[in-house]
C-alpha cells in the first residue's frame, strides 16, 4: 500500500510498542473541527492550517481548525439540544458539546463568528487505538460567513492557507504534505464538488458512520486500513468500536 496511509517509521514503532505492551486504549475525548469553505476562482477552496511541530497532537500536519470539547461547551445554552442530538446520534449533552466546541474553537483560532445553524455535519472519526492521545471528532462543514475573513489568532499554526481540495490531496499522495487520513479523505470528498453550494447540498444528503481506523503490519511497514477496505480492521487487537 502506498501513499499517506503508510505510517512514518516513528509512528509505526508506536503501534508496535502499543501491541507489545498489551495495554488497553486510552478513552477517546470528544472533539470537533470545522471544514471552512468558500468559492474561489478555480472552484471550492478550504481553509487549512499547518500545525506547529511542537504541538502534542498531529505535530507538523495539515489540519482544519478545531479542538477538544471543554467543560464550558457542555453548559446549558439556548440551542436546540434535541435537534442536534438527533442529527449527531448522541445524547443531548454530547451533541451540545460537539456543536459548541466547533464554534468556540473556530473563533479562538480564526476570529470568525459562526452560529449553530451554520454548521453541517460531514464526518465522524475516532483516533486509532494505538495513539496516546485519542479523540472522537465530529467534522462540520461551514461556509465562510459574508463579510468575515479568518485570521491566524491562536498561535497554534505555523502557516495558514486557502487551498483547492484536489491540489492538496494530490500533494499528500506525493508525500509533499503531511496530514492525517481524516483530513486527506475530507479533501478528496470535496475535490469533486465545484462550488460551495454543491458541498452544502452534499452535506445535507450525507449518511454519516463513525470511522475508527485499524492497521496492518507486514513486518516492514504499517499501513492504516479503513472500514470498507479488505481485511479491516487488520491487526487492530480491539473490537471495532
Amino acid at each position: 500500500m502506498t501513499g499517506p496511509r503508510v505510517l512514518p517509521p516513528a509512528l509505526a514503532e508506536r503501534v508496535r510498542a502499543y501491541v507489545a505492551a498489551g495495554h488497553g486504549p486510552v478513552p477517546a475525548r470528544p472533539a470537533a473541527t470545522v471544514v471552512l469553505v468558500r468559492d474561489g476562482e478555480g472552484g471550492v477552496e478550504v481553509y487549512v492550517q499547518r500545525r506547529h511541530a511542537s504541538m502534542p497532537f498531529a505535530a507538523g500536519m495539515l489540519a482544519f481548525p478545531g479542538g477538544r470539547v471543554d467543560p464550558v461547551d457542555l453548559e446549558p445554552w439556548d440551542g436546540d439540544d434535541a435537534a442536534w442530538a438527533a442529527r449527531l446520534g448522541t445524547d443531548h449533552q454530547a451533541a451540545r458539546g460537539f456543536v459548541r466546541a466547533a464554534i468556540r474553537e473556530l473563533s479562538e483560532e480564526t476570529g470568525l463568528d459562526l452560529r449553530p445553524s451554520d454548521l453541517l455535519p460531514w464526518a465522524r472519526w475516532v483516533t486509532p487505538r494505538f495513539e496516546p492521545r485519542r479523540y472522537d471528532t465530529w467534522f462540520f462543514l461551514a461556509s465562510l460567513p459574508a463579510g468575515q475573513l479568518p485570521q491566524d489568532v491562536s498561535g497554534e499554526a505555523e502557516s495558514v492557507a486557502w487551498v483547492r481540495p484536489a491540489d492538496e490531496a494530490a500533494r499528500a499522495w506525493r508525500g509533499e504534505s503531511l496530514m492525517m487520513p481524516p483530513t486527506r479523505i475530507v479533501l478528496e470528498e470535496l475535490a469533486g464538488l465545484g462550488a460551495v453550494a454543491a458541498a452544502v447540498a452534499a452535506a445535507h444528503g450525507r449518511v454519516i458512520e463513525t470511522i475508527l481506523p485499524g492497521w496492518v503490519d507486514d513486518g516492514t511497514e504499517i499501513s492504516i486500513v479503513l472500514p470498507g477496505d479488505d481485511g479491516y480492521p487488520g491487526d487492530d487487537p480491539g473490537d471495532l468500536l
